[in-house]
């Protein structure tokens, strides 16, 4: 099994710690938020890593070189424009190989078994989610049973509570779903759009919950993030 790790962004809403360094090296208590990712990929086995970058691209390269010193391999590909998440992903499809991958983005703070979760689950692809009060900044999920049937990105009034934490199983479909989506306002192509496609063409896509996610994108939330850190022992 592969992962790839989607850390191309720069973070400007944590700036000025980010006018040097990429968003996904920004520390959680002392450690690179990506170094804690890569650490928890490890410990369920999965060591062969793809870790999109781009913005202080050096940053992360020569924090982690090709990840032997942690027993990991790591190559890197640049996501030369900043065309969004789908784009993004788009760019590793020639480094994944098999049927099945892991993807997530580096600004995620989650408890290590939700991977194994991920892992044991049943379904062709899988999204996480955590019950949340206001929905409207989060891809918010619809399910029936065990199936989601839609994902929405930020709606003003969210059917449910359940937001998406960014962090899959994929099947290798995902990347010729990145190919034919359309682009967004904002000309970037978003990989909830993608995830929808295949739903609608019928691949099951079922979910597990998180009990302990932060999307990291504030300094609150890195704040709120340092300490369920050292609650989970990351």
């Amino acid at each position: 099994m592969q992962a790839v790790i989607l850390a191309a962004g720069r973070g400007t809403r944590l700036q000025p710690l980010t006018d040097s360094i990429p968003k996904a090296m920004v520390l959680v208590n002392d450690k690179p938020m990506l170094e804690i990712i890569v650490r928890q990929l490890a410990a369920v086995g999965i060591r062969d890593l793809i870790i999109v970058v781009h913005y202080r691209k050096e940053k992360i390269i020569d924090y982690f070189n090709d990840g032997s010193q942690l027993g990991l391999s790591i190559k890197y590909v640049d996501q030369q424009q900043m065309k969004g998440s789908a784009h993004a992903l788009q760019q590793a499809a020639s480094l994944v190989k098999g049927n099945t991958f892991i993807c997530i983005a580096c600004d995620s703070l989650f408890e290590t078994p939700l991977l194994q979760r991920l892992l044991n689950h049943r379904s062709t692809g899988v999204i996480t989610c955590k019950e949340v009060d206001d929905g409207r900044r989060f891809g918010i999920l619809i399910t029936e049973g065990e199936r989601v049937v839609r994902i929405i990105e930020k709606p003003e009034q969210p059917p449910t509570n359940l937001a998406n934490c960014s962090i899959y199983l994929f099947p290798q479909e995902i990347f010729t779903a990145c190919s034919q989506i359309q682009p967004g306002l904002k000309g970037e192509y978003i990989l909830t759009d993608a995830i929808q496609q295949l739903i609608d063409k019928g691949i099951h896509f079922g979910y597990v919950k998180s009990e302990h996610f932060i999307d990291i994108g504030t300094p609150e939330q890195l704040a709120e993030a340092g300490k369920l850190a050292k609650k989970l022992g990351l």
